[in-house]
């Protein structure tokens, strides 16, 4: 089973790899690289129990991830339907690739990647526009997108920056928001709140702002993916 297990999840990182660089904005300009962030998304097998695949994740971090050259953070969330999320930050890309390879290969991380359904597995890497520092998030709402066709670059940040001056940063609960791009110019938004009922009043003040349809706006709406995030260490 662990040789099985390492197949069908090598198979769905490369197929989720290509999924989210297929659609490349060509007019978008790549930005700045200070951090990598990398997502990563699936649900845990049937029969799987929570709280053990939530301790084992815990160790996962603690024993693995943390240890790994380049790494800076890495969050565990969960969503109201059940998707995991797991986000963790990189100084490089290379990092990331030489940890997700060493993971591939490591028996003593098997038996946690032998509860992810690898047919759910979706994972993209981004460039960010600041450094990770929201250490006392316990809810986070990522957001990927493609722009819109001729959307200039600039005015897309120029807006995004309204957007966390005077709509988001001034909410109760905000911590931090930063975008990112990954190789292909698909783009993202991460946005880190003390708590879940902080995230939830204001979602609709945010759809209901002018900036904000500016800013959603210059996205392509069928290319739209939101999760919500609630921390399983907070849980």
């Amino acid at each position: 089973m662990y040789f099985n297990f390492r197949y069908f999840l090598l198979a769905a990182f490369i197929f989720s790899i290509n999924a989210c660089t297929s659609n490349q904005n060509s007019n978008s300009k790549k930005m700045s690289s200070v951090q990598i962030m990398e997502v990563t998304t699936f649900k845990i097998k049937s029969g799987v129990d929570a709280s053990v695949f939530n301790t084992r994740d815990a160790g996962v971090e603690a024993d693995f991830t943390s240890k790994q050259p380049g790494f800076i953070k890495r969050i565990s969330g969960i969503t109201e339907d059940g998707t995991i999320g797991v986000i963790v930050f990189w100084e490089s890309n290379a990092d990331a690739d030489a940890s997700m390879s060493k993971f591939m290969k490591d028996a003593s991380v098997a038996d946690y990647g032998a509860m992810i359904d690898a047919g759910t597995m979706k994972m993209a890497r981004y460039s960010m526009d600041k450094s990770y520092d929201a250490a006392k998030s316990e809810f986070i709402e990522v957001m990927t997108y493609n722009l819109n066709d001729g959307i200039d670059y600039a005015d897309y940040v120029a807006i995004n920056d309204k957007v966390e001056k005077e709509v988001t940063g001034p909410k109760p609960g905000f911590i931090q928001r930063m975008i990112g791009q990954d190789d292909k110019a698909n783009q993202v938004v991460a946005i880190f709140w003390d708590n879940k009922q902080n995230s939830d009043a204001a979602l609709q003040p945010f759809m209901n702002n002018p900036i904000s349809k500016e800013f959603m706006g210059m996205m392509q709406q069928s290319t739209i993916w939101m999760g919500r995030f609630q921390t399983l260490k907070s849980l």
